[in-house]
């Protein structure tokens, strides 16, 4: 590489670096560099059960996925590619009177901001799906609009489609530390030399906290792991194609078809923060136990394999979409808690707004300020299930 110049440039080739390169060229700025330690959608996105969800508790969340959905409605027309968005619903179930309480306050929000959201109760709920038990169940939430979409097909056409509108990406280059003049940041450097900009955007995921050091920023996102498992191919009239993307709060379980099989996630809510991607094998038993509780067929179901992502989480289960305070040309856009895939699109449009100008432009963004830390304004979202 040399010594080379940018306009921009993008640190990460995840869905919110690649969304963020892509908004930055259809917003004019010419020669924008994603710089990737190793290829397109092969860190967290690319493990990622690719859910698209409205139910949030905080009126951030729902209008993130007000905005995003639609990009996902018309990815073929935009990108080019179909990035197999099953709009099967989604369904988060209620076991208890605390669940229940923050559902019926999530469901007046979701309401007031549009989605199209049903409080059910434990017979509606079996009736809707008539394979899971619910007679432990107080009810669950159901967004029919929602569901789940490929993360790698997604984020690999957006890719695709920044780099025909000139967007430069190199992949297996890491950086290695970012030059500064003053408070401001310069540039990059890498093993294939440096990159000089007036803008440099960490888009690193759950590597976002330790890239910031290398910048000399505290970004407070730390990993998580969280697993999945897939099952052998199960008949479609024990459990339909069509079945919701199930989310048992309680169990801290999930359940949603993916292709002939069936998708389970789990993991452990009160594990310490790493960025190992082992399958730890001792939650096999807990997972099968939970999702053959909620689903007694799968009782007859056999697991083929499993892998193991990270979430990145922030103090508040909310993403970053920000300037970094003290240096100048220096942004991030990370920590999305589980939420990055469903709110790339977005985030990526709102962060190059904030690059060209100055403000995001298509929703308000200030809450996703990483200043709110600092200034006690954060507020958890509750609705994130790790």
């Amino acid at each position: 590489m040399g010594t080379e110049t940018a306009d921009v440039i993008v640190v990460g080739a995840g869905i919110m670096g690649v969304s963020t390169a892509y908004h930055l060229a259809r917003l004019g700025v010419r020669r924008v560099v994603v710089l990737e330690r190793d290829t397109v959608c092969s860190g967290s996105t690319a493990l990622a059960s690719g859910g698209i969800r409205h139910q949030y508790a905080n009126r951030l969340g729902i209008e993130l996925t007000t905005h995003s959905i639609v990009t996902y409605e018309r990815f073929r027309d935009e990108f080019g590619v179909d990035p197999n968005f099953r709009q099967h619903g989604y369904l988060i179930l209620i076991a208890t009177e605390e669940q229940l309480a923050v559902s019926r306050r999530s469901v007046a929000l979701q309401r007031e901001l549009g989605v199209a959201v049903e409080l059910l109760d434990a017979e509606a709920t079996r009736k809707l799906c008539p394979y899971l038990r619910t007679d432990d169940l107080l009810g669950a939430t159901y967004t029919p609009r929602d569901g789940y979409a490929d993360p790698y097909l997604a984020t690999t056409a957006i890719a695709a489609r920044a780099r025909d509108m000139g967007v430069v990406v190199h992949q297996g280059c890491e950086v290695r530390t970012f030059t500064r003049a003053g408070d401001r940041v310069t540039g990059v450097v890498t093993d294939a030399g440096t990159l000089e900009a007036p803008a440099v955007v960490i888009a690193t995921g759950a590597w976002s906290g330790v890239v910031g050091k290398l910048a000399g920023v505290d970004i407070p996102v730390v990993p998580h792991r969280r697993h999945k498992f897939i099952t052998a191919p199960f008949p479609e009239d024990r459990i339909p194609a069509e079945t919701p993307f199930v989310i048992d709060q309680h169990q801290g379980a999930s359940l949603r078809r993916e292709g002939a099989g069936l998708l389970l996630g789990g993991g452990r809510r009160d594990e310490p923060a790493s960025f190992s991607t082992d399958v730890d094998r001792t939650i096999e038993p807990r997972v099968i136990e939970r999702a053959v509780h909620r689903a007694p067929a799968l009782a007859e179901a056999r697991l083929m394999r499993g892998w193991a992502g990270l979430y990145e989480m922030t103090p508040d289960q909310t993403g970053i979409v920000s300037a970094m305070p003290g240096i100048a040309g220096l942004y991030v856009i990370a920590g999305f808690s589980g939420h990055g895939f469903m709110h790339g699109p977005i985030a990526g449009q709102l962060m190059a707004e904030l690059i060209v100008h100055g403000r995001s432009v298509t929703m308000d963004a200030v809450p996703l300020d990483i200043a709110r830390f600092a200034r006690g304004q954060a507020h958890v979202e509750p609705l994130t299930f790790v």
